[in-house]
C-alpha cells in the first residue's frame, strides 16, 4: 500500500513516514503543493493521502484533495487537523479528519480505516450489477 504525506513541517512528516514505513506501507513525502501533485502524477496507484490542514498561506488539506481528485480516483484523503470543529459534517466520501494532536496508534487507525474504507467502495462500484430493465427473459 502507498501513502503520500504532505506537510510543509520536515519532522513531523519525517516522523509519520518513519511510523508508516514500520508498518509496512510505502511512503512518499511532499513539503509543498507542487511536489504532491508532482507525485500523484508520478503514482497514481497512491491508496492514501495524508495532508495537513494548514499547508501553506493559499491551500488547504481539503484543497489539495481537490486537486488530487481526479488523478487519485482510488485513493483515501486523510487531513490532519488540530481544529477540532474543522470539517464537522462537510467531508467527502473519500476524506477524513485526524485531530491533533495524534499517536502512533490513532495514524495507524486512521490509514488503515480510510484504505479500506476506500477498497470497499471501490470493489462495490466495479461488482455491482445492472438493474433489470423491466424487459422479460426468455
Amino acid at each position: 500500500m502507498h501513502v503520500l504525506i504532505v506537510d510543509n513541517d520536515r519532522d513531523s512528516s519525517d516522523l509519520v513516514s518513519h511510523a508508516l514505513s514500520g508498518a509496512g506501507y510505502e511512503v512518499f513525502q511532499a513539503r509543498c503543493v507542487a511536489d504532491a501533485l508532482r507525485l500523484s502524477r508520478l503514482h497514481p496507484d497512491i491508496d492514501c493521502v495524508l495532508a495537513d490542514m494548514r499547508l501553506d498561506h493559499q491551500v488547504s488539506g481539503v484543497e489539495i484533495a481537490g486537486r488530487m481528485r481526479p488523478r487519485l480516483r482510488n485513493s483515501h484523503f486523510i487531513v490532519a487537523s488540530g481544529d477540532w470543529d474543522a470539517l464537522d459534517g462537510a467531508c467527502a466520501h473519500d476524506l477524513s479528519v485526524l485531530r491533533k494532536p495524534y499517536g502512533k496508534t490513532e495514524l495507524l487507525r486512521a490509514v488503515r480505516h480510510g484504505i479500506s474504507r476506500q477498497l470497499i467502495r471501490h470493489a462495490l462500484l466495479t461488482h455491482r450489477r445492472p438493474r433489470a430493465s423491466g424487459a422479460l427473459l426468455a
